[in-house]
Formats: structure tokens, C-alpha cells, sequence
């Protein structure tokens, strides 16, 4: 009530008016003294959808084209079910969590190639997204843009596929390979020629991956890797 009430109010409605009755005679004594307004040249004619989220798009896209101040994106208050998803393309590396989670299809990828879409009309601003992304790329905007909602999908953000370095198949985004790279460069199993020979290994599709491993030989639990030691890796005084 309180959004619907927002909304015309911003589209110049006026105040919404709440009926409550089971009886067809005062419904209609109620509808009779609400003031009218101005008869539209064309009037609307579609057919309403059967789901509740359907209908609140078509009553809310309806309203704004009867409006007497129409507009084309209406701010709305922090949790209201309606919104924008913005994605820092310098942070998002396309791995798709958050479409894994979306509960209502509003973020998709794209099985041709690395991308990620999404339609605003689906978004119910739940910011399981947001929670959800590992690199802190998406924010939320509770918003109504109309002019969004006839784009069935935006293209939020894409890169051309990353390919590997050894057969040339397509099996990644460059973004992601070498943010995973720059976080192990650190680690011990990465560091001198050797370590730089394992860290390109991983710029591989997993089948080449696994024959690179094979060819270098690189066993991280022989006697000469550093490892964690326990008891057994030092002789008592018994022995």
C-alpha cells in the first residue's frame, strides 16, 4: 500500500484510497465519490496477468502511461521490491555466484559466451547478489525505470572468452585467471622459475592442465617440498 501510494503520488494520481467491504453496494457508493480523473484519448487495453508480481508491473507500467506527470525512473525507498543491479566491471570477474542464486531469474548468463544479463522488471531487490559475489562488484538501487523494463535483458557486463594457452579452447574470462594468479603469485608452491612454470599452469583448460602437472613432476608431498610436520616426521627417543 505504501509503495503503490509513492508511486502515484510521484506520477501525480493523487492519494490511494483503501476499500474494505463485501458489500457490491457500498463498493460502488465508495468508487462513486472518489474524484475522477481526466479521460485518457486512448484508453489501455490489455489482459492482466494471473501472478501477483505480473500484475503489480503491468498496474505500475499502466499508471505511468495514464499519468499526468509521467516519468521514466522513479526512486524508491530501501527495501521496496523494484530496482537497478550495478556491476563494477573492474572488479567482476563474470564467475556467475550471483546467478546462481537468484531467486527470480532476474541475473542470467549467457552459455555462448562470458557475459552476465539481467531484467529489471524480475529484480525483487532480495541482495542475495551482493551477498553473495566474492569480489564486493554488485550495489543496488531500489528504483522503477520504466524505459528498462521494454529491455527484456541488459547486458550489465561481458568479456570475450579467455582461451588456453595450450589447445586454445575457450574455458574462462581473463579477469577471473588473473585475479586466481595474482592472489597465489605469494604462496610458496609459486615462487622462483619453477613456481612461475605451476602459476602458468593455471592459464590451462583442465585437460591440459593435468598433463602439464604430469610433465613438470611437481609432487607437493615428496621429502624435499615444505609441508606441515607432525609427530611422525621425527624420530623418539625410543627409536
Amino acid at each position: 500500500m505504501a509503495l503503490v501510494a509513492d508511486v502515484a503520488d510521484a506520477q501525480g494520481h493523487g492519494p490511494v484510497t483503501l476499500i474494505e467491504t463485501d458489500d457490491p453496494d457500498a463498493l460502488e457508493a465508495a468508487l462513486d465519490g472518489l474524484p475522477r480523473a481526466k479521460a485518457l484519448a486512448a484508453p489501455s487495453g490489455f489482459l492482466p496477468p494471473t501472478d501477483k508480481r505480473g500484475l503489480l508491473v503491468m498496474a505500475f507500467a499502466e499508471m505511468n502511461r495514464a499519468a499526468p506527470a509521467p516519468a521514466e525512473v522513479l526512486p524508491l525507498p530501501e527495501g521496496a521490491p523494484f530496482g537497478q543491479i550495478t556491476v563494477d566491471p573492474d572488479a567482476c570477474t563474470l564467475c556467475q555466484a550471483c546467478t546462481g542464486v537468484c531467486p527470480t531469474g532476474a541475473l542470467l548468463d549467457n552459455p555462448e559466451t562470458p557475459m552476465l544479463r539481467f531484467t529489471q522488471s524480475a529484480c525483487v531487490q532480495c541482495g542475495l547478489c551482493a551477498a553473495t559475489c566474492p569480489e564486493d562488484a554488485i550495489t543496488l538501487t531500489p528504483q522503477l525505470d520504466f524505459a528498462a523494463w521494454d529491455t527484456p535483458r541488459q547486458i550489465l557486463h561481458e568479456e570475450p572468452p579467455f582461451c588456453c594457452t595450450r589447445c586454445d579452447k575457450p574455458f574462462a574470462t581473463r579477469s577471473g585467471i588473473e585475479r586466481v594468479q595474482s592472489r597465489l603469485a605469494d604462496h610458496w608452491m609459486f615462487q622462483g622459475e619453477a613456481g612461475e612454470k605451476r602459476l602458468s599452469v593455471l592459464a590451462m583448460c583442465e585437460d591440459c592442465r593435468v598433463e602439464e602437472i604430469v610433465t613438470q613432476g611437481f609432487d607437493p608431498h615428496d621429502d624435499t617440498t615444505r609441508k606441515v610436520r607432525t609427530k611422525a616426521d621425527y624420530p623418539t627417543d625410543a627409536e
